[in-house]
């Protein structure tokens, strides 16, 4: 059976893309098997396999925001803002 196959390109900066290489073959990886991982792991996860610490809407509004919120502990407060 054949598989089809597609490639994807970009372009990053000569010194990014040396330090990446040199990260991944300390760990025994190529780029293209970083990438085939990073795109299994992704497509298995459903979104990115890592956390992404981005401010959501609701945090960059409180951020800005003159009013707060009191809570009684720090989960509850962390539960808030992840709501």
């Amino acid at each position: 059976m054949k598989t089809n196959t597609a490639q994807i390109h970009f372009r990053t900066s000569t010194l990014n893309k040396d330090e990446f290489e040199k990260v991944l073959k300390e760990n025994g990886l190529t780029a293209p098997e970083a990438f085939r991982i990073f795109m299994k792991q992704t497509i298995n996860n459903n979104g990115l396999p890592f956390e992404v610490n981005q401010p959501n809407k609701r945090l960059k509004t409180a951020i800005s925001s003159d009013d707060y919120v009191k809570f009684d502990n720090a989960q509850e407060g962390l539960d808030w803002l992840n709501d």
